[in-house]
């Protein structure tokens, strides 16, 4: 497909796999209406970078001044010029007409970039509360657009910048939505446990052990598929097969997306994008928001969610091996508490972010 030269887009996201999966969402609206996307992101997450075509794709270096001593400062320091030169040569090179800004601090040198070179700048914030990167470029933006309607921490004064666009859903998300299927005890009970981009040590800790405590029935009656650290891999597949738990163990799924949609029950932390992926396709899900996420962001995300019935929420302090034990168990021996909480989503808040964030672009020309 030929592109318009004059409808070049640029996406900076980086950090988490959360913040780039909005990006992606993204850039399939645009290159569905032949704009041309390209992505600034940091290394952190170059492998999890898709949607894109390779040479659109660049490596911004940055860093953050957040938890490291002082005398690290003029290293950190270094890395965001380099970073804000890198991005100004890129632009200039890729003739950018207007940048979206997802979140986390590799975004900031690429954002201050644009700004020197007049471009009309979007950040989207994804979470219950202002990030404290999109805190600091709100200023340089053109219009601050929100997956949440009722996002706190924006400062006084930036109403009439405000645009409620929903959170970007990816498509591969969507495209293996179906309704739910109750569990029956003559088939298997697939549970998903992840814990975001790079997996949960937490996870590995308290839910193998929580299974093992099921009965020899159950136990044969589950499917589990676990995303653990790489370095947990090997222990937590001998756990599961000294317990005869039929379990695939992984440090990445491939095949998330599906596994998600056909699922009985999720178990995941609670960053923006799963949050709001997890609305979307309206399965239920236990959350245990990441307890020392950044202002308390993931804590609000999940409460907006349990409102609806859809979840459950626990902090970790409560979350041990017999907590998860008692909730499985009474799904098995109850599985219609998990269809009825399956019919409390409302998906409709979540559905069309990217096609949103879309249109604000094409206000701009």
């Amino acid at each position: 497909m030929i592109k318009r030269i004059n409808n070049n887009i640029l996406l900076t996201a980086g950090g988490t796999g959360g913040h780039l999966y909005g990006s992606e969402s993204l850039a399939s609206e645009l290159s569905s209406q032949d704009y041309n996307t390209f992505l600034f992101t940091d290394g952190r997450v170059e492998s999890l970078v898709k949607g894109f075509e390779i040479g659109n794709v660049k490596k911004i270096h940055s860093a953050t001044f957040t938890n490291i001593n002082f005398y690290k400062w003029p290293f950190v320091f270094i890395k965001l010029i380099f970073g804000f030169l890198s991005s100004l040569i890129w632009i200039n090179k890729f003739k950018i007409k207007t940048v979206v800004g997802f979140g986390g601090y590799p975004t900031i040198p690429v954002i201050f970039a644009a700004k020197l070179c007049g471009l009309k700048i979007i950040i989207h914030e994804q979470n219950m509360v202002l990030g404290r990167a999109n805190k600091l470029l709100i200023r340089l933006t053109d219009k601050l657009s929100l997956g949440f309607n009722d996002t706190a921490g924006i400062p006084d004064g930036y109403k009439e910048k405000i645009y409620f666009s929903g959170n970007p859903i990816r498509s591969d998300i969507l495209k293996y939505k179906s309704t739910y299927r109750i569990f029956e005890k003559k088939n298997k009970f697939k549970l998903v446990i992840f814990g975001g981009s790079q997996g949960a040590s937490f996870f590995s800790n308290t839910i193998p052990l929580s299974l093992s405590m099921l009965s020899g029935n159950k136990k044969s009656n589950l499917d589990i598929y676990h995303q653990v650290r790489p370095e947990e891999v090997q222990d937590i597949e001998n756990f599961y097969g000294s317990e005869n738990i039929k379990a695939k163990v992984s440090y990445f799924f491939d095949d998330l997306p599906e596994l998600l949609n056909s699922s009985h029950l999720i178990i995941s932390r609670s960053g923006a994008s799963t949050v709001s992926e997890i609305a979307a396709i309206g399965r239920p899900a236990i959350l245990i928001p990441l307890s020392h996420s950044i202002d308390g962001d993931q804590k609000l995300n999940a409460l907006r969610l349990m409102k609806t019935g859809q979840v459950l929420v626990s902090d970790e302090s409560h979350a041990n091996s017999d907590w998860f034990y008692k909730k499985i168990n009474k799904f098995m021996n109850d599985p219609s508490i998990l269809k009825d909480m399956s019919k409390r989503n409302i998906p409709s808040i979540h559905k069309d972010g990217a096609k949103n964030i879309m249109n604000l672009i094409k206000n701009f020309e």
